[in-house]
Protein backbone atom coordinates (compact mmCIF):
# COMPACT_ATOMS: atom_id res chain seq x y z
CA UNK A 1 0.00 0.00 0.00
CA UNK A 2 1.13 3.34 0.65
CA UNK A 3 1.20 6.35 3.09
CA UNK A 4 -0.51 9.65 1.99
CA UNK A 5 0.10 12.51 3.62
CA UNK A 6 -3.01 15.05 3.77
CA UNK A 7 -2.16 18.66 4.53
CA UNK A 8 -4.58 20.39 7.51
CA UNK A 9 -6.18 23.33 6.14
CA UNK A 10 -4.69 26.36 8.18
CA UNK A 11 -2.45 24.43 10.01
CA UNK A 12 1.24 23.54 9.35
CA UNK A 13 0.62 19.60 9.83
CA UNK A 14 0.07 16.89 8.16
CA UNK A 15 -1.91 13.86 8.65
CA UNK A 16 -0.70 10.94 7.14
CA UNK A 17 -2.96 7.97 6.64
CA UNK A 18 -2.19 4.05 5.28
CA UNK A 19 -4.10 2.66 2.44
CA UNK A 20 -3.89 -0.68 0.74
CA UNK A 21 -6.44 1.27 -2.27
CA UNK A 22 -4.21 4.28 -3.25
CA UNK A 23 -5.91 3.61 -6.41
CA UNK A 24 -9.31 5.26 -4.79
CA UNK A 25 -7.46 8.48 -3.58
CA UNK A 26 -10.08 10.51 -5.35
CA UNK A 27 -12.86 9.16 -3.76
CA UNK A 28 -11.76 9.73 -0.66
CA UNK A 29 -14.38 12.81 0.54
CA UNK A 30 -13.42 12.29 4.31
CA UNK A 31 -10.83 11.35 6.89
CA UNK A 32 -11.33 9.43 10.01
CA UNK A 33 -9.06 9.17 13.46
CA UNK A 34 -9.26 7.48 16.01
CA UNK A 35 -9.79 9.02 19.20
CA UNK A 36 -6.82 8.41 20.54
CA UNK A 37 -4.88 10.46 17.77
CA UNK A 38 -2.30 12.80 18.45
CA UNK A 39 -4.10 15.38 16.84
CA UNK A 40 -7.51 14.59 17.97
CA UNK A 41 -8.53 17.10 20.62
CA UNK A 42 -6.06 19.61 19.17
CA UNK A 43 -8.42 20.05 15.76
CA UNK A 44 -11.55 20.40 17.85
CA UNK A 45 -12.96 24.13 16.88
CA UNK A 46 -14.39 26.46 20.00
CA UNK A 47 -18.03 25.44 18.61
CA UNK A 48 -17.24 21.27 18.28
CA UNK A 49 -14.77 21.10 21.28
CA UNK A 50 -17.75 19.96 24.14
CA UNK A 51 -18.31 17.33 21.60
CA UNK A 52 -15.19 16.19 20.80
CA UNK A 53 -13.94 15.81 23.91
CA UNK A 54 -17.09 14.07 25.27
CA UNK A 55 -16.41 11.57 22.59
CA UNK A 56 -13.01 10.93 23.29
CA UNK A 57 -13.77 10.14 26.58
CA UNK A 58 -16.54 7.61 25.86
CA UNK A 59 -14.53 5.94 23.67
CA UNK A 60 -11.54 5.30 26.19
CA UNK A 61 -14.17 3.55 28.08
CA UNK A 62 -14.54 1.16 25.54
CA UNK A 63 -12.47 -1.89 25.00
CA UNK A 64 -10.81 -2.55 21.28
CA UNK A 65 -13.07 -5.60 20.91
CA UNK A 66 -16.07 -3.56 21.46
CA UNK A 67 -15.16 -0.90 19.19
CA UNK A 68 -14.52 -3.29 16.36
CA UNK A 69 -17.61 -5.07 16.78
CA UNK A 70 -20.24 -5.17 14.00
CA UNK A 71 -22.64 -2.14 15.10
CA UNK A 72 -23.91 1.15 14.04
CA UNK A 73 -21.13 3.73 13.50
CA UNK A 74 -20.61 6.36 15.93
CA UNK A 75 -18.54 9.36 15.33
CA UNK A 76 -18.11 13.32 15.65
CA UNK A 77 -17.18 15.91 13.48
CA UNK A 78 -13.35 18.14 14.79
CA UNK A 79 -14.79 20.93 12.86
CA UNK A 80 -11.66 20.67 10.86
CA UNK A 81 -10.89 19.90 7.07
CA UNK A 82 -8.01 18.28 5.33
CA UNK A 83 -7.13 19.14 1.64
CA UNK A 84 -7.06 15.67 -0.51
CA UNK A 85 -3.89 16.18 -1.97
CA UNK A 86 -4.63 14.64 -5.16
CA UNK A 87 -6.88 16.95 -6.20
CA UNK A 88 -7.41 19.80 -3.81
CA UNK A 89 -10.45 19.16 -2.31
CA UNK A 90 -11.67 20.10 1.30
CA UNK A 91 -11.77 16.78 3.42
CA UNK A 92 -14.19 16.99 6.68
CA UNK A 93 -12.17 15.31 9.49
CA UNK A 94 -14.04 13.10 11.65
CA UNK A 95 -13.22 11.05 14.65
CA UNK A 96 -14.71 7.33 15.23
CA UNK A 97 -14.30 4.66 17.68
CA UNK A 98 -14.12 1.90 15.08
CA UNK A 99 -10.80 3.83 14.00
CA UNK A 100 -8.24 2.17 16.57
CA UNK A 101 -4.46 4.06 17.49
CA UNK A 102 -2.48 0.39 16.59
CA UNK A 103 -3.54 0.01 13.45
CA UNK A 104 -2.00 2.12 10.42
CA UNK A 105 -1.38 5.63 11.43
CA UNK A 106 -4.38 5.58 13.78
CA UNK A 107 -5.98 7.88 10.80
CA UNK A 108 -7.89 6.68 7.87
CA UNK A 109 -8.96 8.26 4.30
CA UNK A 110 -12.60 7.13 3.85
CA UNK A 111 -13.77 6.20 -0.11
CA UNK A 112 -17.63 5.56 1.11
CA UNK A 113 -18.09 4.33 -2.66
CA UNK A 114 -15.71 1.55 -2.13
CA UNK A 115 -16.04 0.03 1.20
CA UNK A 116 -18.85 -0.85 3.08
CA UNK A 117 -17.88 0.77 6.55
CA UNK A 118 -17.37 4.07 4.90
CA UNK A 119 -20.80 3.88 3.03
CA UNK A 120 -22.46 3.06 6.43
CA UNK A 121 -20.74 5.81 8.20
CA UNK A 122 -21.12 8.54 4.93
CA UNK A 123 -24.91 7.76 4.97
CA UNK A 124 -25.48 7.96 8.30
CA UNK A 125 -23.54 11.58 8.05
CA UNK A 126 -24.73 12.81 4.84
CA UNK A 127 -21.19 12.98 3.65
CA UNK A 128 -20.60 12.93 -0.22
CA UNK A 129 -19.76 9.48 -2.08
CA UNK A 130 -17.98 9.64 -5.13
CA UNK A 131 -17.30 6.71 -7.49
CA UNK A 132 -14.00 6.25 -8.21
CA UNK A 133 -14.34 2.33 -9.99
CA UNK A 134 -17.06 1.45 -12.24
CA UNK A 135 -17.38 -2.27 -13.49
CA UNK A 136 -17.11 -1.20 -17.74
CA UNK A 137 -16.69 2.50 -16.63
CA UNK A 138 -20.47 2.91 -15.87
CA UNK A 139 -21.12 4.69 -13.04
CA UNK A 140 -23.55 3.39 -10.49
CA UNK A 141 -27.20 5.97 -9.99
CA UNK A 142 -28.02 6.19 -6.41
CA UNK A 143 -25.79 4.45 -4.87
CA UNK A 144 -27.19 1.83 -2.11
CA UNK A 145 -24.14 -0.28 -1.36
CA UNK A 146 -20.65 -0.04 -1.63
CA UNK A 147 -19.22 -1.34 -4.92
CA UNK A 148 -16.48 -3.43 -3.71
CA UNK A 149 -15.16 -5.29 -6.66
CA UNK A 150 -11.61 -4.71 -6.83
CA UNK A 151 -11.76 -4.75 -10.89
CA UNK A 152 -12.80 -1.85 -13.14
CA UNK A 153 -12.29 1.25 -15.19
CA UNK A 154 -11.08 4.50 -13.35
CA UNK A 155 -13.97 7.43 -12.99
CA UNK A 156 -14.08 10.90 -11.50
CA UNK A 157 -10.48 10.40 -11.88
CA UNK A 158 -8.65 13.10 -13.06
CA UNK A 159 -5.50 11.75 -15.09
CA UNK A 160 -6.45 7.94 -13.45
CA UNK A 161 -9.52 7.99 -15.52
CA UNK A 162 -9.88 5.61 -18.15
CA UNK A 163 -7.33 3.25 -16.41
CA UNK A 164 -7.87 -0.23 -14.98
CA UNK A 165 -7.93 -0.33 -11.24
CA UNK A 166 -6.53 -3.76 -10.72
CA UNK A 167 -2.85 -1.70 -12.83
CA UNK A 168 -3.32 1.54 -10.71
CA UNK A 169 -3.49 -0.39 -7.96
CA UNK A 170 0.08 -1.16 -8.06
CA UNK A 171 1.40 1.80 -10.10
CA UNK A 172 -0.56 4.42 -7.63
CA UNK A 173 2.36 3.92 -4.49
CA UNK A 174 5.03 4.68 -7.41
CA UNK A 175 3.10 7.64 -8.71
CA UNK A 176 2.26 9.11 -5.46
CA UNK A 177 6.07 8.93 -3.99
CA UNK A 178 7.14 10.60 -7.34
CA UNK A 179 4.83 13.40 -6.76
CA UNK A 180 5.99 13.98 -3.38
CA UNK A 181 3.26 13.50 -1.28
CA UNK A 182 3.38 9.76 0.24
CA UNK A 183 5.37 6.77 0.14
CA UNK A 184 4.89 3.51 -0.88
CA UNK A 185 4.83 1.76 2.33
CA UNK A 186 4.60 -2.17 3.90
CA UNK A 187 2.36 -2.41 6.58
CA UNK A 188 2.67 -5.67 8.78
CA UNK A 189 -0.59 -6.07 11.08
CA UNK A 190 1.33 -7.79 14.28
CA UNK A 191 -0.11 -7.90 17.65
CA UNK A 192 1.30 -8.84 21.05
CA UNK A 193 0.98 -12.14 21.47
CA UNK A 194 -0.44 -13.37 25.18
CA UNK A 195 2.15 -15.54 26.50
CA UNK A 196 0.87 -16.55 30.22
CA UNK A 197 -2.23 -18.49 30.87
CA UNK A 198 -3.81 -18.74 34.52
CA UNK A 199 -4.61 -22.05 34.39
CA UNK A 200 -2.88 -25.42 35.74
CA UNK A 201 -1.67 -27.62 32.97
CA UNK A 202 0.70 -26.43 30.00
CA UNK A 203 4.74 -25.47 30.60
CA UNK A 204 5.62 -23.47 34.06
CA UNK A 205 7.54 -20.45 33.79
CA UNK A 206 10.85 -21.14 34.92
CA UNK A 207 10.96 -17.62 37.18
CA UNK A 208 11.22 -16.49 40.96
CA UNK A 209 9.43 -12.99 41.59
CA UNK A 210 10.88 -11.61 45.04
CA UNK A 211 8.94 -9.65 47.54
CA UNK A 212 11.27 -6.41 46.55
CA UNK A 213 10.16 -6.30 43.38
CA UNK A 214 13.15 -8.16 41.62
CA UNK A 215 12.85 -11.31 39.08
CA UNK A 216 15.31 -14.01 38.07
CA UNK A 217 15.36 -17.09 35.86
CA UNK A 218 16.20 -20.61 37.16
CA UNK A 219 19.31 -21.70 36.19
CA UNK A 220 19.94 -24.62 33.80
CA UNK A 221 20.65 -26.52 36.63
CA UNK A 222 17.51 -26.50 38.24
CA UNK A 223 15.89 -26.85 34.86
CA UNK A 224 13.30 -29.08 34.09
CA UNK A 225 10.58 -26.76 36.59
CA UNK A 226 8.16 -29.72 37.33
CA UNK A 227 4.81 -28.81 38.12
CA UNK A 228 3.46 -29.66 41.72
CA UNK A 229 0.42 -32.23 41.75
CA UNK A 230 -2.94 -30.76 42.73
CA UNK A 231 -5.64 -32.61 44.18
CA UNK A 232 -7.85 -29.61 43.23
CA UNK A 233 -6.88 -27.17 40.03
CA UNK A 234 -10.23 -25.95 39.35
CA UNK A 235 -10.61 -21.90 38.26
CA UNK A 236 -10.55 -19.57 41.14
CA UNK A 237 -13.10 -17.08 41.82
CA UNK A 238 -10.30 -14.43 41.68
CA UNK A 239 -9.08 -15.22 38.52
CA UNK A 240 -5.75 -16.15 39.78
CA UNK A 241 -3.45 -19.07 39.20
CA UNK A 242 -4.45 -22.76 40.48
CA UNK A 243 -0.85 -22.62 41.39
CA UNK A 244 -2.13 -20.15 43.78
CA UNK A 245 -2.53 -23.27 46.15
CA UNK A 246 0.56 -25.33 45.99
CA UNK A 247 1.31 -22.80 48.52
CA UNK A 248 4.59 -25.44 49.50
CA UNK A 249 5.41 -25.43 46.15
CA UNK A 250 4.76 -21.34 45.34
CA UNK A 251 6.84 -20.11 48.60
CA UNK A 252 10.59 -19.88 47.86
CA UNK A 253 14.04 -18.29 49.33
CA UNK A 254 16.94 -17.84 47.54
CA UNK A 255 20.31 -16.62 49.16
CA UNK A 256 18.09 -14.88 52.03
CA UNK A 257 15.33 -13.83 49.46
CA UNK A 258 11.74 -14.22 49.96
CA UNK A 259 9.55 -14.70 46.99
CA UNK A 260 7.47 -16.50 45.09
CA UNK A 261 7.21 -18.70 41.91
CA UNK A 262 5.61 -17.51 38.86
CA UNK A 263 2.13 -18.87 38.80
CA UNK A 264 0.82 -18.36 34.93
CA UNK A 265 1.80 -21.67 32.97
CA UNK A 266 2.37 -21.12 29.21
CA UNK A 267 0.02 -21.63 26.55
CA UNK A 268 -0.35 -24.47 24.26
CA UNK A 269 0.84 -22.40 21.36
CA UNK A 270 4.34 -22.32 23.14
CA UNK A 271 4.94 -26.05 22.91
CA UNK A 272 3.35 -26.36 19.17
CA UNK A 273 6.26 -23.18 18.36
CA UNK A 274 9.44 -25.08 19.39
CA UNK A 275 8.16 -28.56 19.67
CA UNK A 276 9.51 -29.63 16.12
CA UNK A 277 13.06 -28.51 17.08
CA UNK A 278 13.03 -31.60 18.99
CA UNK A 279 13.33 -33.50 16.41
CA UNK A 280 16.58 -32.99 15.16
CA UNK A 281 17.96 -34.13 18.70
CA UNK A 282 15.52 -36.25 20.30
CA UNK A 283 17.41 -38.31 22.60
CA UNK A 284 19.06 -35.26 24.35
CA UNK A 285 18.77 -34.89 28.38
CA UNK A 286 19.99 -32.07 28.91
CA UNK A 287 18.24 -29.50 26.64
CA UNK A 288 16.17 -29.53 23.94
CA UNK A 289 18.24 -30.00 21.32
CA UNK A 290 22.50 -29.67 20.72
CA UNK A 291 22.36 -26.34 19.44
CA UNK A 292 25.06 -26.93 17.01
CA UNK A 293 22.61 -29.50 15.39
CA UNK A 294 20.34 -27.01 15.35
Amino acid sequence: GAEVDFPVEGRDEKITVYTTRPDTLHGATFMVLAPEHAMAKELATDETREAVEKYIFNASMKSNVDRLQDKEKTGVFTGSYAINPLNGAKVPIWLSDYVLADYGTGAIMCVPAHDDRDFEFATKFNIPIIQVIAKDGKEIENMTEAYTEAAGTMINSGEWNGMESSVLKKEAPLMIEKMGIGRKTVNYKLRDWVFSRQRYWGEPIPVINFDDGTSVALSDDQLPLILPELEDYSPSKTGSSPLDKAVDWVNVEVDGKKGKRETSTMPGSAGSSWYFLRYIDPHNDKAIADPELL
